[in-house]
């Protein structure tokens, strides 16, 4: 069917400007919002400012639910009952959101504040050999911690890194009998306790002589703890993996094992490296393994097998509760490092995930 419109209104239809008549809000919608946003936020004035209550518990008893209640009552006037539900889910995911920010606000803002006195240049490359808790902030480092924190994480890394992948492909790919069992073990390890990991490797290599409290016994035990993380993201990033990559290789006479090294890999590469890099930010801050399995030194450790070793997480512990304040600010700036640490491995698998699967 044809459509001809008249000369004369051509150019009037060709001016028509878009309209959202949805967005427009009635005046009682706005003032609803206006006295819902308000009126909770002067009563917890009042009471903040006419009471000793301390303003957390005023913001979690009292401003909470009031704006519940509040934001319950103006979704009723405007919307009827189907708008109570919605304005009771946005008030509560908008709080925790809130809440959320503050908490991190709050522990970077303390990181730095206690942190920043100790931070230097030779903090991040000397050791603390010579050095005891009262020693001044001029001298000592956590340069030794660093490369034992280096150390322990490139050899878990070396050890998680390829079983993960390995069960992952297992999982989406092998597809055996074993595929639920494996899985149901995969997800058992995920809530293992850290301690547990490093009571398992002081009991079955350390205690047993076999290896010393060292780096290789550190790598063990993180090992254990990573392992879960890379093998549930990289099963995740292999199923996103078109079907098709899979039966067109298959077709054209490539085996399982070629397909699965020349296509599947290759098109997630960016995903297994951005689940590499979280399985090593989930271990790198965990304390009670190295505590266990690495133990403590203040000299500079290279070697592997050669004794124990220093690391981030164990020089925090060993220097926080001292009752020396230089000792506590070198702790504070070593915990402003590790986040720094952190930081920068969740940015790097946020700018690995953002590509998408290649299919070359």
């Amino acid at each position: 069917m044809t459509v001809t419109f008249d000369a004369q209104s051509l150019p009037e239809l060709q001016n028509q400007q878009i309209a959202h008549p949805w967005r427009k809000k009635p005046p009682i919608f706005t003032l609803s919002v206006i006295l819902a946003t308000v009126i909770p936020l002067a009563i917890v004035a009042l009471v903040y400012v006419g009471t000793d209550i301390p303003g957390a518990v005023v913001m979690t008893v009292v401003y909470f639910p009031l704006q519940m209640i509040a934001s319950g009552i103006a979704a009723f006037a405007t919307r009827g009952k189907r708008g109570i539900a919605d304005s009771i889910i946005i008030v509560n995911a908008i709080g925790a959101t809130l809440f959320s920010l503050i908490i991190l606000i709050s522990v970077i803002g303390s990181l730095i504040i206690r942190g920043i006195s100790a931070l230097s240049l030779h903090f991040l490359y000397q050791n603390n050999v010579y050095v005891s808790p009262s020693t001044p902030l001029e001298y000592g480092g956590i340069g030794h911690a660093v490369i034992g924190t280096l150390l322990i994480v490139g050899i878990s890394t070396l050890i998680a890194v390829p079983i993960g992948v390995a069960t992952a492909i297992y999982i989406t790919e092998v597809r055996g009998r074993a595929v639920p069992y494996v899985r149901f073990f995969v997800q058992s390890m995920a809530g293992v306790p850290s301690v547990v990991a490093g009571l398992f490797i002081l009991t079955i290599i350390v205690a047993t002589g076999a290896f010393s409290q060292g780096a290789f016994a550190g790598g063990l035990a993180y090992a254990i703890l990573m392992l879960p993380t890379v093998a549930r993201t990289a099963e995740e990033v292999l199923k996103l993996v078109p079907e098709d990559l899979r039966t067109g290789a298959l077709a054209l006479g490539s085996t399982r094992a070629r397909t699965v090294f020349k296509v599947v890999l290759p098109a997630a590469r960016t995903g297994i490296i951005t689940a590499i890099i979280l399985g090593i930010a989930r271990v790198i801050g965990e304390t009670a393994p190295l505590l266990l399995a690495a133990g403590s030194v203040d000299s500079t450790v290279l070697n592997p097998f050669g004794g124990p070793i220093a690391s981030i997480p164990t020089y925090i512990f060993n220097n926080v509760a001292l009752p020396y304040p230089d000792a506590v600010a070198r702790a504070w700036a070593s915990a402003l490092v590790l986040l720094v640490l952190v930081a920068i491995l969740f940015v790097l698998a946020r700018i690995f995930g953002r590509g998408r699967l290649s299919s070359k």
